[in-house]
């Protein structure tokens, strides 16, 4: 039985994330903070924004793992994501992963010590920065790696212990585009460092920690569904981990860790496929021209419209309402007076809703005109 390597290997989960960015068009611009006003940047500690990024370095509660739920062979199955009813699925793993990891059960927001290290006005970015520069190249295809004692890696340990990852809009505020986004790669670092921990082990227990540990952080950074590329950097570190788990469960002749940790590992690109999918459904920048004269406008079919009005309005999954949102933006300024008329009434409804997170983000398409920056990155390819 040899080992799977489904998705991307290590060292490109990042290169499989841009290749979304790419269908997204402006994900990669919002995360180096390019839409951010010049007034919000940068975030001064708790004082911008509404932001609350913490100064002192918060101390964890106390909190315990469960141990992974009984594996029964009979109960897993292969989820068919290729089929028709998965067009209605939410992109999220169908396997049950308390079968592999469990969450712990501290009882604080795990987001208050990571979003210290956000790039944009984060208290501690610059110790963010200076651990990306300590790693090393890790083992087999992990890519860059911390080393196995480096204090933030230890120190971030505890905060994967807890139930709860929530940073919109209580910690960082929801400003569309520039909504700023905590160091996403230093996060994947970290799991990618575990991992490698647990492969250089030779206690399998203590390596099933550093792979579940990996795999925790993985589903607290899924659980907001907020933001398109966080989903896709939790989902990266879920496969790695599962990844670990698969190859010590074949050294071990753990069968059903080896199953159930592979058709873990065989979500992963199908997930990516259907996030990828989604995006282009309701992407604008195909319809983003320039005129003759110069000017960026915007020539959307009413089919489009419709589209990206569904996404936005409906369906499981936040974060892709979110970038829907974000598409009426330029549809509420730029699109004929129908299609103006009817975006203003989507983004009204939107605002009044109970998500905060979904409000915030209706409120800001509503009433931010796109700057042609914003429209350029929009089209890349403009005529």
């Amino acid at each position: 039985m040899s080992s799977p390597r489904f998705g991307m290997k290590a060292p490109y989960v990042i290169g499989a994330v841009v290749v979304v960015l790419a269908l997204a068009g402006l994900l990669a611009f919002r995360l180096v903070g390019g839409f951010a006003p010049a007034e919000d940047r940068p975030l001064p500690g708790a004082a911008a924004a509404g932001a609350a990024l913490p100064v002192a370095v918060p101390v964890p509660p106390a909190a315990s793992v469960p141990a992974p739920r009984p594996i029964d062979l009979k109960a897993l199955a292969v989820p068919p994501w290729g089929s028709s009813q998965a067009a209605d699925w939410p992109v999220r793993f169908r396997t049950d992963l308390d079968l592999l990891a469990p969450l712990g059960t501290g009882t604080a927001n795990a987001a208050e010590w990571f979003v210290a290290f956000t790039k944009r006005g984060g208290p501690r970015a610059s110790e963010g920065a200076a651990a990306m520069k300590r790693a090393v190249v890790g083992p087999g295809d992990l890519g860059k790696v911390l080393p196995p004692g480096d204090p933030l890696l230890r120190e971030a340990e505890p905060w994967c212990d807890q139930a709860t990852m929530r940073f919109y809009p209580d910690l960082l505020p929801v400003q569309g585009w520039a909504t700023p986004i905590t160091n996403l790669l230093l996060t994947v670092t970290f799991a990618r460092s575990w991992v490698a921990r647990g492969m250089a082990a030779t206690d399998p227990d203590k390596a099933m920690d550093d792979f579940r540990r990996a795999m925790r952080l993985g589903r607290l950074v899924r659980q907001e569904d907020a933001v398109v590329l966080a989903d896709l950097i939790g989902m990266a570190c879920i496969r790695i981990a599962a990844q670990g788990m698969y190859d010590l469960a074949l050294k071990r002749g753990d069968t059903n860790l080896a199953l159930a940790s592979a058709i873990v590992l065989g979500e992963y690109p199908a997930q990516r496929l259907m996030t990828a999918r989604t995006i282009t459904r309701t992407s604008l920048g195909p319809y983003v021209r320039k005129s003759v004269l110069g000017r960026v406008k915007l020539e959307v079919p009413d089919a489009t419209l419709e589209k990206i009005v569904e996404v936005a309005t409906s369906g499981p999954d936040r974060r892709f309402r979110g970038e829907a949102i974000l598409q009426l933006n330029a549809v509420r300024f730029l699109g004929t007076r129908t299609q103006r008329d009817k975006a203003l009434s989507v983004l009204n409804d939107l605002a009044a809703g109970k998500d905060p997170v979904i409000a915030a983000s209706a409120a800001w398409a509503r009433d931010t005109r796109p700057t042609r920056s914003l429209l350029e990155a929009l089209g890349p390819l403009l005529n």
